[in-house]
């Protein structure tokens, strides 16, 4: 059965409706071609879960830090492009360009790596993801409908915002001992389909906090990629209390060919590599 809904019977005043439900998420964007993709998701009864929630009195900017750092995570081991992002204080807006023709490339070990220092096994302490072992590589590697699979989710922009949306989720109902859901709904997702829809959508996503009037300048844009690209054309390591990307060839260890920032954070009009 493919994954696409069927159709629903509704009465309005009587008469009978047809309607046509929401497509699935792999009707909308092939797994196996290059798009580019507005994607925003928001906080539960749009709570100011990220910011200063004037209700409870209790500030939550540092859950921006969450974000920020679990982007730059994802980056670096999906073979998806962070191209733009603005992280507000009940929602945030990226620009993400998948790539499977890169990982497409990968070695069988890079692809098996890099999924489990996404989906690690084990972490430590901290929760952060511990380096894979040999034989935790070996279960996929060995598994070809796994690594297939796995190999396929590593530029599926879906299960990108299914581990962020995740991540940030769970931390959050850590820290205020709640349960249930964080964001309002499903994350919604624009393709975009030439240079002035993504040039169009790249203002509105850079000028989020100017527009909220909660920044008056570019540089002063908290967590925005506008202001890392200001960051970065400046020659400065930091603005404000944003740590700006800093673009470094490392290499896969065991497997020297392939780069582990093919997937990263990459300047708006950057070429892809």
């Amino acid at each position: 059965m493919s994954g696409r809904r069927s159709l629903g019977i509704r009465w309005f005043a009587g008469k009978r409706w047809l309607v046509m439900a929401r497509l699935a998420r792999v009707e909308v964007f092939a797994a196996d071609e290059i798009a580019i993709v507005h994607v925003m998701n928001r906080t539960v009864r749009r709570c100011f879960l990220f910011g200063e929630d004037s209700v409870s009195g209790k500030n939550y900017d540092h859950r921006k830090g969450w974000i920020n750092q679990q982007l730059a995570h994802q980056a670096r081991y999906f073979g998806i492009d962070l191209l733009c992002q603005a992280i507000m204080s009940n929602h945030f807006h990226l620009v993400l360009r998948s790539r499977p023709d890169v990982v497409k490339e990968w070695s069988d070990v890079a692809v098996a790596r890099r999924w489990l220092m996404l989906c690690p096994e084990r972490r430590d302490e901290k929760r952060q993801p511990l380096e894979p072992t040999e034989f935790e590589i070996n279960s996929i590697v060995n598994n070809k409908e796994k690594l297939s699979t796995v190999r396929s989710r590593l530029s599926d922009i879906s299960w990108w915002m299914r581990l962020l949306s995740q991540n940030i989720a769970q931390r959050a109902n850590r820290e205020d001992g709640e349960v249930g859901k964080f964001f309002q709904a499903r994350y919604r997702a624009v393709r975009l389909l030439d240079e002035t829809a993504i040039l169009a959508c790249a203002a509105y996503v850079d000028l989020n906090p100017i527009r909220a009037a909660l920044a008056e300048t570019i540089e002063g844009s908290d967590f925005t990629s506008a202001q890392k690209r200001c960051c970065d054309m400046r020659g400065k390591f930091s603005v404000g209390s944003v740590q700006c990307s800093v673009d470094e060839e490392t290499t896969d260890e065991g497997n020297g060919d392939v780069p582990v920032s093919n997937g990263r954070i990459v300047p708006l009009g950057g070429q892809p590599q």
